[in-house]
């Protein structure tokens, strides 16, 4: 556990898998809360494979410690490896339920009341537990039993939709799993919420965490256009249907874009300045006001990509930002590294990954005074602390070598095992 940090205490369980609910449980992690992840044994979690695949980074190790979101989304966790389905690992769940202030648990809707570990089950156990279930569509409903990813809610709330460029085909979209990036959020929100009404009640909540409606909320916009004016949000690529200029523009160099909005009046005069053009936002103009530019679209796009074709893309953002005008170069992941901007906020950290080596790995979402979140450990290993947790819940040595012969923890995978045990 951090100490020192704002949540020091708090002590969490992690059932969740691939990104959404373990990142939402990382975050409590960096801010001091005692999280124990607890991954599935002889079946290995989604984010544990047995043979290469493009998650999987080269070096030494199993491969199964060498993927990219497994590495990324549990740091600051003690790792145990348990089946719940077992005597024996039900049992260890129980005692961490008696354990722990909130449990975070992602399955199919249904499914981890079936493992006999529902909310009715849970608050029998302990009242005190808040418990966050987050199935892609909720725990009620006609979708509740479906199951999904990230890219899946992403079509079903209509993202896919918006997101191409005006007059191509929706197949031609990117897969994208943006729930797996607002969802966390959603957690932290949830937990804290539950731990101050239990300050206040003594006991604890159940949330029902649809990442469907959560993520829905962010196209709020689009749904106001079909509630409330009748018309059915069409993909504009980089555009913006209120807004002229925004869009992207290419550099001097192939392949290398930045991209320019003037939302306001003031805005536009200092793009106009850029341009050359300085008459363009003065009164009398037909550009001068936000309904001109909104009729003349192409013209503005063109004399843009005109101005950012003859310049690098950093040399067009920062002219840009020195006038007021909202401009930044289109980033492939490889420039943050060694973005200025990070590097003075210290924002990748230092951390010392088994098989890996001292790597920087990306650092945290805010920065928090006088308990700044800590990198306190690297991601652990399947089944890395299940002594140390074990035996903090009162586990003896003895029993804890009965659990490992009985296959109910292990600390390795392989498809012998999983295949012999029917996981």
């Amino acid at each position: 556990m951090v100490t020192g940090t704002a949540l020091s205490g708090v002590r969490v369980i992690d059932l969740a898998e691939v990104w959404a609910g373990p990142f939402g449980a990382c975050l409590l992690a960096d801010m001091g809360a005692d999280v124990v992840k607890v991954e599935s044994f002889p079946r290995r979690s989604l984010t544990r494979p047995l043979v290469p695949d493009a998650r999987v980074a080269d070096g030494p190790g199993p491969v199964y410690e060498r993927v990219d979101s497994q590495i990324q989304g549990n740091r600051n966790k003690r790792h145990i490896a348990i089946d719940f389905r077992s005597e024996g690992g039900a049992g260890i769940l129980r005692r961490l339920l008696r354990w722990g202030d909130v449990i975070i648990e992602g399955f199919a809707a249904g499914t981890i009341d079936r493992a006999g570990f529902g909310w009715e089950a849970v608050h029998g156990i302990n009242p005190r537990i808040s418990m966050i279930s987050m199935p892609a569509w909720g725990v009620r409903g006609p979708y509740r039993g479906y199951v999904a990813l990230g890219s899946s809610i992403d079509a079903h709330v209509g993202h896919v939709s918006l997101r191409g460029v005006p007059g191509g085909a929706v197949e031609d979209v990117p897969g994208g799993f943006h729930t797996d990036a607002t969802s966390p959020i959603e957690v932290v929100f949830a937990a804290l919420a539950a731990l101050n009404r239990r300050e206040r009640t003594g006991e604890g909540s159940f949330i029902d965490l649809s990442q469907a409606e959560g993520f829905a909320w962010a196209l709020a916009g689009s749904l106001a256009e079909w509630e409330i004016a009748g018309r059915v949000p069409e993909p504009l690529g980089n555009r913006d249907p209120h807004v002229v200029p925004h869009g992207c523009y290419p550099s001097a160099v192939p392949e290398q874009w930045v991209v320019v909005c003037a939302e306001t009046d003031a805005q536009w005069a200092g793009l106009a300045e850029a341009l050359g053009h300085p008459e363009w936002a003065e009164d009398g103009h037909a550009w001068a006001s936000a309904a001109g530019r909104l009729r003349a679209r192409e013209e503005i796009d063109r004399a843009i990509a005109a101005f950012t074709s003859a310049r690098a893309q950093a040399d067009s953002a920062d002219d840009l930002q020195s006038r007021g005008v909202i401009a930044a170069p289109v980033a492939a992941p490889s420039a943050l590294l060694p973005s200025p901007q990070l590097q003075h906020r210290g924002w990748f950290q230092p951390v010392d990954q088994p098989y890996f080596g001292t790597r920087l790995f990306p650092g945290f979402l805010w920065q928090m005074a006088p308990d700044p979140p800590e990198y306190e450990r690297p991601s652990g290993l399947i089944g890395e602390h299940n002594r140390d947790v074990l035996s903090g819940l009162g586990y003896g040595e003895g029993e804890i070598r009965a659990l490992e012969e009985a296959y109910a923890i292990g600390d390795r995978y392989d498809a012998e095992t999983e295949a012999r045990l029917g996981a």
